[in-house]
């Protein structure tokens, strides 16, 4: 977001974005769990448009306004008996598919408004061109975000979603639980995920997780809808 200060429809697709990203994820992980007989997402108040320190942590937003994505805090959920890890598993990872449908919800509405778009890795940031106007530009950056947002959420290292489902199936030896200490815990999770995020903004030829993945995933998002992305 700091490299399109001065692009609006960027700016405001990133943002909008970002906040329906954040609530679309935990609705959804709370209507899973709330199928899989889980009531804990629910009790925890996740559904409203309250508890923000919950959701989002102020590294995330740190990211948010260097890269123009970040990442939703996972919903708290019953994972205390290793008998229901498969259902809080399938839980977990309705907040990933819930960025995935946003992502294609969004190409669709784009394949409304313009015809031509290009999606390439920058020296720093992911770099859109779009012919169309403001509308155009605007939605594609949504879809944009919202497919950053889940591979952002499938690099397994907590605090994202795959990062809680590597220990929640992993196993549950002594060891398993020390590196599930550090990385929470000892915040070395975290400093990891901000490395993979932020390095590449800040220091040119250093290579993007993201970067490099969110093109041909929207290709190929868009080549379900009949849309061609170059």
């Amino acid at each position: 977001m700091l490299f399109h200060l001065a692009e609006p429809a960027v700016l405001l697709g990133i943002i909008v974005a970002f906040v329906i990203g954040v609530f679309v994820h935990d609705a959804a992980q709370v209507l899973a769990a709330r199928l899989v007989r889980d009531p804990t997402p629910m009790r925890a108040g996740r559904l409203t448009t309250t508890r923000v320190k919950e959701r989002l942590s102020p590294f995330s937003g740190l990211a948010v306004f260097i890269v123009g994505h970040g990442w939703a805090e996972s919903v708290p959920m019953n994972d205390v008996w290793r008998r229901r890890r498969f259902h809080v598993a399938a839980a977990v990872l309705a907040g990933p598919l819930a960025y995935l449908l946003l992502a294609l919800g969004s190409l669709a509405l784009f394949g409304l408004l313009g015809d031509r778009a290009s999606i390439d890795l920058g020296d720093r940031v992911t770099e859109v061109t779009v012919v169309n106007g403001f509308g155009a530009e605007f939605t594609l950056w949504l879809a944009v975000t919202f497919a950053s947002m889940f591979i952002v959420s499938l690099i397994p290292v907590p605090p994202t979603d795959a990062g809680r489902l590597v220990f929640l199936l992993g196993g549950t030896s002594e060891g398993w639980r020390n590196a599930h200490h550090r990385l929470t815990e000892g915040n070395i999770g975290l400093v990891i995920l901000l490395a993979l995020l932020l390095l590449p903004a800040l220091f040119v030829g250093f290579p993007s997780v993201v970067g490099q993945l969110v093109a041909p995933l929207l290709r190929g998002l868009g080549s379900l809808i009949g849309l061609h992305l170059l």
